[in-house]
C-alpha cells in the first residue's frame, strides 16, 4: 500500500472541524510569547513551518486563562483574576500565518492556567513547600468565567476550536484527579463531581460559541498514587465527553510523580513526565496507547506520547480506537516530518531521538537573556545538547526520593 492510502493521511472530523489527514501538532510550550505576553516573529515563523510541514492541525502552545494572584494582591489591588490582564497580543496574526501558509491546515488554541499555591484541596505536595491552599467556591466561578472569556476570545481571533489543557496537573487537571481533589462539595467526590468546573466551563462557553469545536487534554494516569490511573480513567473519560466536549486527548503524568525512582514509574524521571526518554525502541513507543483502548467513546481520541513510527502508528489508527495521532518533540526536531512520511523518504521513524534536552531549553534558555523558540538543540548544538543531558541528571539526582 502506498502512503497516500494510508488512513493516517486521510480526512479526519472533530466536531465541524474537517482537517485533511489524521496528524497533529500536540500543544507544546511557547515561552517566547508568554512572558511578552506578545506574538513575536519567531513564534509566527515556527507556525509557518509547521503548517507547510504538512500536519493536518496544529495545537498551540498552552495560552494562559488568567494570571494566579494571592488573595493578598487581589484586596490590595482590588482585582480579582482577570483573563485581559494576561491576553497575548497579536493572536490574530497566527492564525492568519497558518491559514497563509497553508489553507486545509487547521488550528486551535490550547487554553489553560496554573495556580502555584492553590488548587481544588489543600495536600501537600513536594514541588510546593508552603503548601496548597483550597479555592473558594467563589473562586472557582470566577476561573470558570476566565476560561470562558478565553474562548470567546479565540473564537473572535479566527481559530478553528480551542482545546481546555486538563492534564499534566496544571490546575483543571488538579481538579479532575482524585489525588489533588479531595473535595466534598459539587466540585469533589465522585468523578461526576470533579468533572463540574469542565462541565461548566463548556457549557456556559456554548452560550456564546455555539458548536465552536472544544478539544481537551486529559491524564490517562498520573502516575501518583491515589490518582487516575488504568482502571479509573475509562469513567473519567466517560464523563468528560458527556460534559460537551468534540474530541479528547489522552496524556498523562503530574509533576509530583517525579520524585519517585524509574523502578517504581517504569520510566527515567525528568521534569516533564508526559515524555518519556529512552523510547527508541518499538515496545516503548506510543506509551497512552494503553489507556486509549480501554475506553469506547463517541468523540474522537486522540494519543500522543511516543509516537515515532508510521507504519506503527498507521496500525494503531486502523484499529480504530484511535482516531488523530498527536506529535510533540518529533516537529520540534522534524516539522516536515508528516510531508516526510508522506513521500515515503527517509526511515519510517523520526530523526527525534526523545533525549528531551529540548525541555532543558525551555527551562534554562541556556545563553539568552530572553527565551526563544522551542528548537531541537541536539541537531543545532551539541555542546548545548550535552549541558542539557549534564542537568537532567543532575535533577534527578537532586530530586527523586530513593
Amino acid at each position: 500500500m502506498k502512503r497516500h492510502e494510508y488512513e493516517i493521511f486521510s480526512a479526519g472530523q472533530i466536531g465541524n472541524l474537517t482537517l485533511s489527514n489524521r496528524l497533529v501538532r500536540s500543544a507544546t510550550w511557547d515561552p517566547c510569547i508568554l512572558g511578552r505576553r506578545k506574538m513575536t516573529d519567531e513564534v509566527l515563523d515556527l507556525y509557518r513551518e509547521l503548517a507547510l510541514g504538512g500536519v493536518g492541525l496544529i495545537i498551540t502552545g498552552g495560552l494562559p486563562a488568567f494570571e494566579a494572584r494571592t488573595p493578598e494582591v487581589q484586596d490590595a489591588g482590588g482585582r480579582g483574576l482577570s483573563y485581559d490582564d494576561v491576553r497575548i497580543e497579536g493572536l490574530d496574526r497566527l492564525v492568519d500565518v497558518v491559514r497563509s501558509a497553508r489553507s486545509d491546515c487547521k488550528v486551535v488554541a490550547q487554553v489553560e492556567a496554573s495556580y502555584p499555591d492553590a488548587g481544588p484541596s489543600a495536600i501537600d505536595s513536594p514541588f510546593v513547600p508552603e503548601g496548597i491552599r483550597p479555592l473558594s467556591t467563589a473562586e472557582i466561578h470566577r476561573i470558570v468565567d476566565c476560561f470562558v472569556e478565553a474562548i470567546v476570545d479565540m473564537q473572535k481571533c479566527g481559530f478553528d476550536g480551542v482545546q481546555l489543557h486538563a492534564a499534566h496537573g496544571v490546575l483543571l487537571s488538579c481538579f479532575l484527579s482524585p489525588y489533588t481533589n479531595r473535595r466534598d462539595d459539587e466540585y469533589g467526590g465522585s468523578v461526576r463531581n470533579r468533572v463540574t468546573i469542565v462541565r461548566q466551563i463548556v457549557s456556559k462557553a456554548r452560550e456564546t460559541v455555539g458548536d465552536f469545536p472544544i478539544l481537551i487534554k486529559i491524564n490517562g494516569t498520573d502516575y501518583v498514587e491515589g490518582g487516575l490511573d488504568l482502571d479509573t480513567f475509562p469513567e473519567l473519560a466517560q464523563e468528560i465527553e458527556d460534559a460537551g466536549v468534540d474530541a479528547v486527548e489522552v496524556s498523562g503524568g503530574m509533576w509530583d510523580c517525579l520524585v519517585r525512582t524509574e523502578e517504581e514509574l517504569g520510566f527515567r524521571p525528568v521534569p516533564a513526565p508526559e515524555s518519556h526518554t529512552r523510547i527508541t525502541s518499538s515496545g516503548k513507543q506510543s506509551y497512552f496507547l494503553e489507556y486509549a483502548e480501554r475506553v469506547d467513546l463517541q468523540v474522537p481520541m486522540i494519543l500522543v506520547g511516543g509516537n515515532r513510527d508510521i507504519e506503527r502508528l498507521e496500525e494503531i489508527v486502523r484499529q480504530g480506537k484511535v482516531d488523530f495521532i498527536a506529535l510533540c518533540r518529533p516537529l520540534i526536531s522534524e516539522p516536515d516530518l508528516p510531508n516526510r512520511w508522506l513521500a515515503g523518504q527517509g526511515s519510517s521513524g523520526t530523526d527525534c531521538i526523545s533525549c528531551n534536552s529540548c525541555v532543558h531549553a525551555q527551562y534554562v534558555h541556556p545563553g539568552s537573556p530572553e527565551p526563544g523558540v522551542t528548537t531541537c538543540v541536539f541537531k543545532a548544538d551539541k555542546q548545548q545538547h550535552r549541558m542539557a543531558q549534564e542537568w537532567l541528571s543532575s535533577w534527578v539526582e537532586e530530586n527523586v526520593i530513593a
